[in-house]
């Protein structure tokens, strides 16, 4: 698994994912991860347009792998 080192890289993979929210791992470098946050919630924007919510993250060596849900 090779993580997004771009916000527009991950929106991509985002907003091209055609099946379930449980079926998709986002894998996103730890350079990505700024202070306050922003580059997560840019990224969030495209994950909530897919009607989906965080369900958690694993933390790799340089990157985190995040997962998501359908919203109830």
């Amino acid at each position: 698994m090779s993580p997004f080192h771009s916000i527009e890289e991950a929106q991509e993979a985002i907003l091209a994912h055609n099946g379930k929210a449980e079926d998709f791992e986002l894998p996103i470098s730890d350079r990505l991860q700024d202070p306050l946050g922003m580059n997560m919630a840019i990224i969030m924007d495209s994950i909530l347009e897919k009607g989906w919510e965080p369900s958690g993250f694993v933390q790799k060596a340089g990157y985190r792998v995040y997962i998501y849900k359908e919203m109830d």
